[in-house]
């Protein structure tokens, strides 16, 4: 009896992750959330980074870039 409910709970522990696989890789899965866009934050300084900061990196250290 014990065999035959452990062979139950195992094939809904298969049939659930080859569902979650399959629906997964289907692509209609949609969790409502677009794209999250992070800012740039130079973690030195806490403020955004300039397209330009290796320039002025080369400003500050007096090396001519």
């Amino acid at each position: 009896m014990n065999v035959d409910k452990m062979g139950i709970c195992v094939s809904i522990i298969v049939l659930v992750a080859v569902l979650g696989v399959v629906g997964t890789l289907s692509g209609d899965f949609d969790l409502g959330v677009d794209e999250i866009k992070l800012p740039h934050i130079n973690a030195g300084t806490g403020i955004d980074t300039s397209k330009y900061a290796y320039y002025e990196w080369c400003y500050k250290m007096n090396f001519e870039c």
